[in-house]
């Protein structure tokens, strides 16, 4: 080998060396958050990310439930509720859950709220003397831990049949994720 092509060898070497040092996992932390899914269910898939829509992109995964209402939705990562929305259009019924590290999860079409989540919800309509509703919680105030019961699957809003609709989006944008790429695994059932 030639000294101009040791020194380009060393060089490539050194470049790659610095870059996966400065964009790897830290000692201890992983690069990719640890996400369980929201149903206890295999997922299968009825809606990808980014798929083209009428007029958008979705911006997240629809999970089939097996044509029913009512299964049990849980939370994928410990956090607290952010935001709770319900509305006759949409996502219907829906919570968002910030998780503290940089993320949040959404979870809408859903057919009811569990726990602290539904008596918070309830008061605030009564409260409000409206169904619909737009509430952010204050940080803390609704916490739930990874696998916690949060709410039931079901078909509320803008939904054309029973399906749990999951995002997860980055907190300092609000930009849509795809949750695959962030670990959540879905077997491919057409290849």
């Amino acid at each position: 080998m030639t000294s101009n092509t040791l020194q380009l060898s060393a060089s490539i070497l050194l470049i790659f060396s610095i870059s996966s040092h400065s964009n790897g996992p830290r000692t201890g932390q992983s690069s990719v958050p640890d996400f369980r899914p929201p149903l206890d269910i295999p997922l299968v898939l009825s809606g990808n990310f980014m798929e083209p829509r009428n007029n958008h992109f979705h911006s997240g995964l629809d999970m089939k439930t097996q044509g029913r209402e009512g299964l049990a939705v849980r939370a994928v990562a410990d956090g607290w509720v952010s935001r709770i929305k319900v509305s006759p259009w949409g996502y219907g019924k829906a919570l968002y859950i910030d998780h503290g590290n940089g993320y949040t999860s959404v979870y809408g079409h859903l057919s009811q709220f569990e726990g602290d989540i539904a008596t918070y919800t309830l008061d605030a309509q009564y409260k409000a003397r409206s169904f619909d509703l737009d509430q952010y919680p204050d940080r803390g105030r609704l916490p739930v831990k990874r696998g916690q019961l949060i709410a039931l699957s079901g078909n509320s809003g803008g939904s054309g049949g029973p399906h749990l609709h999951f995002e997860l989006r980055r907190n300092s944008d609000q930009a849509a994720l795809d949750p695959e790429s962030l670990g959540m695994q879905v077997p491919d059932h057409k290849a």
